[in-house]
């Protein structure tokens, strides 16, 4: 099976390798820089196509680019190993190798923790001396004059558009002005490097869903370290990142399962030359009584986080559910949290704390009031189903300055085609080619076009012909040449398909048409 998150962080990585922006990407493959977020996040796999041309762009494989078995030097080299991962790692080795080496691991395990402890130390020392150095760094730049006001949509709008050294500049000179929403907004168009400085500094909360967003942009040990400090109720950002950075808090974090593990391993040690054969069937034991305790222990731990929350729910106590709510798994305790809210008409505190799960009442109310400006801030943030009511209310209202600043940022599988024949016809032919041209698939497109050869309007065609497949211009030009509208065809006959063109050159010799016969020629 085909792993979505692991495709797009080899695309990812292959991308940033050739110091590609999202953008420029999306340009080299003719799709919109949406489609290759999308692609990165993992929500979505590029087609057949557009695979064959990665693979050509990167110089791998099909395979190696679905399974992300790409060679090392295309891909950053993985930082070392934690101590809490090597000793999960010398598990598996002794396990292994139990015959030959029980002494040797637990020599190298012991060798390992001491020098780890140190260097440890000496990073955690040195990462505090840097935090005290920069605390009173002052907000001004060099000059002493005061920075222009900082707008994130702005800048989130010109994102795509911009190289990532300068995305970064203005991320890290604005990052005390920047919420963890805000941070995840931006991943798919900083650097890596700037995306960890801004996590780490941030001080808003760490909720699943933002860690989810920016997981494929970052390194895997510090998406491990931030899901582990989450999971055991890291509370902050700046608290994850400092988990994942220092690896003796780490340990800390992770104290009372390492000692549960070592506890196991010893034993299972000590029996070893005694016991032969039977010293697996006891590290085993060991190991899965270790790891089923953790999972009881964490199922309480969610039923008792649950309690409390509907606890907070019944007494309305939005402050504290504001604080907790990104703890909560439950998708259906969500959708109730949010169900209520919106019944007291707390849309505004939906969409702050539960991205996307604002009802259709909210939508509704915003396009009756023509509050499009709000809708344009928000609509990033619906399900797909209530960006797409939002799209055609707009087509309807025939607002297409807010589909053309718009329609590129959100989903239109669905409608686009719709929305695209409803601007063309209200001569908003500059919206209509925009969406044919990134956000349309090709039946989508070939529904346009029919529509602009039956209106007989080929200049829109001509501005068509380059997302059209040649296969469906032939077709257009077959029936063109049986209508006997021959200067048309020789107009596209370059875009078209060979097969056709063989088929148009017969329609001509039939009717004796030497001049189309010489036009087509060429391209035979």
């Amino acid at each position: 099976m085909i792993d979505n998150i692991q495709v797009g962080k080899t695309i990812a990585k292959l991308r940033q390798n050739k110091n590609m922006t999202q953008q420029q990407l999306a340009a080299a493959l003719s799709v919109s820089h949406q489609a290759v977020s999308k692609w990165e996040t993992g929500a979505a796999l590029p087609d057949v196509q557009t695979l064959v041309a990665l693979t050509r762009l990167f110089g791998i494989t099909i395979e190696q680019l679905l399974e992300g078995e790409v060679l090392e030097d295309r891909v950053e080299p993985p930082k070392s190993a934690s101590p809490f991962d090597e000793s999960i790692q010398n598990i598996g080795n002794f396990v292994n190798n139990i015959v030959d080496s029980v002494g040797s691991i637990f020599r190298s395990e012991r060798k390992d923790a001491a020098d780890d402890g140190a260097e440890d130390a000496q990073a955690t020392k040195t990462a505090q001396e840097s935090d005290e150095g920069n605390a009173d760094a002052p907000e001004s730049d060099a000059s002493g004059e005061t920075a222009e006001p900082f707008d994130v949509q702005t800048l989130l709008q010109m994102a795509p558009f911009m190289s990532k050294a300068a995305v970064d500049e203005l991320l890290l000179e604005n990052k005390d002005k920047l919420t963890a929403g805000d941070i995840a907004r931006f991943a798919p168009f900083a650097s890596q490097e700037c995306l960890e400085k801004l996590i780490q500094t941030n001080d808003e909360q760490l909720d699943w869903d933002v860690l989810r967003k920016v997981a494929p942009f970052l390194k895997r040990d510090m998406v491990d370290g931030l899901a582990r400090a989450a999971a055991k109720g890291g509370r902050t950002v700046k608290r994850a990142v400092n988990q994942t950075i220092n690896t003796d808090e780490l340990g800390k974090t992770m104290q009372d399962v390492g000692q549960k593990i070592g506890a196991g391993v010893e034993k299972a040690l000590r029996k070893a030359s005694k016991l032969g054969g039977e010293m697996m069937e006891e590290m085993s034991s060991a190991i899965n009584g270790i790891v089923e305790g953790v999972k009881e222990k964490q199922n309480r731990v969610d039923a008792l986080r649950r309690a409390a929350c509907e606890r907070a729910l019944q007494d309305e106590n939005w402050e504290w559910l504001a604080d907790h709510v990104g703890d909560i798994k439950d998708e259906e305790l969500l959708r109730e949290i949010a169900q209520k809210a919106n019944g007291l008409g707390m849309h505004d505190w939906v969409l702050e704390h539960l991205n996307g799960y604002a009802d259709t009442r909210t939508i509704d109310a915003a396009i009756e009031a023509g509050n499009w400006g709000w809708l344009g801030d928000h609509v990033w943030q619906f399900e797909d189903d209530l960006q797409e009511k939002i799209a055609l209310a707009a087509a309807k209202q025939e607002n297409w300055q807010w589909l053309a600043t718009y329609a590129e940022q959100i989903s239109l599988e669905n409608c686009a085609d719709e929305i695209a024949l409803a601007a063309y016809r209200a001569e908003a032919r500059v919206l209509a080619l925009q969406l044919a041209t990134h956000c349309m698939n090709d039946a989508q497109r070939e529904k346009l076009a029919d529509a602009v050869v039956e209106a007989g309007d080929f200049d829109f065609f001509d501005q068509l012909k380059d997302v059209l497949s040649p296969e469906y211009i032939g077709r257009v030009l077959v029936a063109v040449a049986q209508a006997g509208e021959w200067e048309r065809v020789k107009r596209f006959a370059e875009s078209a398909d060979s097969d056709s063109i063989e088929k148009l050159m017969e329609l001509a010799i039939a009717e004796g048409n030497f001049d189309a016969i010489d036009a087509l020629d060429k391209y035979l």
